[in-house]
């Protein structure tokens, strides 16, 4: 295996790492847990950068050699990427609002005398 198909098998590997912290730090953030959430964030957006890294080579050379021929497994590979990027800012928003979710209950929780 070589080529364009390692580099696919390589973005679906990394996107892969980077889909699993990203769900599992909404999970996290569900629970209140939001220093892990942000962590498994950061870790999911180093794996999303090999990812880009990867794509990135594809791009480039079909800039300067214009040949590249894709492939359903190279699409695929793409499509991983593109929806992974779209959860991790899906996952951030999350964690925002689980915060202020947090926050209110806590200030309403004050304010009952709990």
């Amino acid at each position: 295996m070589d080529g364009l198909e390692l580099t696919a098998f390589n973005i679906i590997s990394t996107v892969g790492t980077a889909k699993s912290k990203v769900m599992e730090s909404m999970d996290y953030a569900r629970k209140g847990k939001f220093k892990e959430a942000e962590q498994l964030i950061n870790e999911a957006n180093e794996s999303l950068r090999a990812g880009e890294k990867e794509h990135f080579t594809v791009i480039t050379q079909e800039a300067k050699e214009k040949n590249v021929e894709l492939t359903l497994l190279f699409m695929h590979a793409e499509d991983q990427l593109m929806t992974t990027v779209v959860l991790r800012d899906v996952a951030n928003e999350l964690l925002e609002m689980n915060k202020n979710f947090y926050e209110l209950k806590n200030l309403v929780e004050e304010l009952a005398g709990k």
